[in-house]
């Protein structure tokens, strides 16, 4: 399971009112009716703290979950810590490594937390990942990521590219929380699962690979629109997308590695 020592420890409780003591102090010290009114509210805030801190390791549910991995690969990395879209992939794992037969057992909570936190960690630090550099300061990766989709959307969709182009619209307006989710922040869990699955398998391809096969399928409605227009579509096209069709089209794009290089290296070399 995840280190205890990654999860937030219970402090020992304070006593109120010591041997001897009225209850109203500490250790039988008096209080005037002011300082008594401040000590309960302070206590209370305290307790409420306590019992968030107690229930932290034990709590149940999907959300609690999430907290426990995060936390943990913010210990794990913390140079990094948590940054927000963090939580979409540490919950896209958990999802997929949780099996509902189990939800109540706890040694089958931890285990798949365990395994939602080293998939994490993975994609995060190993190649052909690296989505660390997406969430490092500066987010240098991140700023790579949507050069390179700028680049394949003017290659492979060059009459949408030159429509938007002419409307305005950059294509972090829209594209930036779907690459740097993986899709997870907001598209059909279905898509979600196998644009992962080719993911571990192949790395970086397959995100621009669906965002082109994505773009190409709304191509003939986005072409009649203007810039808000295509922003409100833009914003509602996740859930609406259907991703059987979109996978069909995914392998037909003849988008290759070099393809990728070629623009990772360009912005290198202008960063």
């Amino acid at each position: 399971a995840i280190p205890t020592s990654f999860l937030i420890p219970s402090a020992p409780s304070s006593s109120i009112g010591g041997e001897g003591g009225s209850g109203d102090g500490i250790a039988g010290g008096s209080q005037t009716p002011v300082a008594s009114r401040k000590l309960t509210r302070k206590l209370t805030r305290e307790e409420k703290r306590e019992i968030a801190k107690a229930d932290y390791a034990g709590a149940k549910g999907g959300q609690a979950s999430l907290r426990r991995v995060l936390r943990a690969y913010s210990v794990y990395d913390a140079k990094v810590g948590y940054c927000q879209g963090m939580n979409f992939i540490a919950a896209t794992f958990i999802s997929i490594t949780h099996k509902e037969e189990d939800q109540d057992s706890s040694k089958a909570i931890m285990c798949h937390e365990e395994q939602a936190f080293w998939l994490l960690a993975t994609v995060m630090n190993e190649e052909p990942f690296h989505c660390r550099e997406l969430f490092c300061e500066g987010m240098a990766g991140a700023h790579r990521v949507l050069y390179v989709a700028e680049k394949l959307i003017g290659k492979f969709l060059p009459k949408l590219s030159r429509h938007l182009d002419k409307e305005g619209i950059h294509v972090t307006m829209f594209a930036t929380q779907w690459l740097l989710t993986l899709y997870a922040s907001s598209f059909p869990f279905e898509l979600v699962t196998r644009v992962w699955d080719c993911f571990l398998a192949e790395g970086w391809k397959i995100v621009y690979r669906v965002m082109l096969a994505i773009l190409d399928d709304a191509s003939p409605d986005l072409l009649k629109l203007h810039f808000e227009e295509i922003l409100h579509y833009l914003r509602d096209l996740p859930s609406k997308v259907d991703g059987d069709a979109i996978f069909r089209k995914v392998f037909g794009i003849p988008l290759k590695y070099r393809h990728v290089k070629k623009y990772e290296a360009e912005w290198n070399a202008q960063n």
